[in-house]
């Protein structure tokens, strides 16, 4: 699988996450697992920013995590640039989200930083 815009958004959240992972654990204290898809191909990253300094990785749709969020790669890389908003991607079909919703909402202390 190659090709992803969001491989490039996750390769430089976990340069910020490495950096500036404790106050985005006292800020948000939660683990996103976020699910995107582009055509019949699907990626999965874990995101965690509960515990210690906070951490970002590849991983499975079985990961465990507080907050779940599927979308579509352009849908991502377009949340995570600031090129769209996540309430027009909810309401209209293209951000599911599964958990923790305070958790969905405080998202934003994440893509606000790490705005490419």
């Amino acid at each position: 699988m190659s090709g992803f815009k969001s491989e490039e958004v996750m390769k430089l959240l976990k340069e910020r996450v490495a950096k500036e992972g404790a106050s985005y654990v006292e800020k948000v204290g939660g683990v996103y697992l976020f699910a995107v898809t582009k055509g019949s191909e699907k990626k999965h990253w874990l995101v965690d920013l509960k515990t210690g300094t906070g951490s970002v990785k590849e991983a499975t749709e079985k990961a465990n995590a507080d907050c779940t969020i599927t979308t579509d790669d352009d849908s991502f890389f377009g949340l995570f640039t600031g090129k769209v908003n996540p309430q027009d991607l909810f309401f209209g079909g293209k951000l599911k989200i599964d958990g923790d919703m305070g958790l969905a909402m405080s998202l934003s202390a994440v893509t606000e930083g790490a705005k490419l």
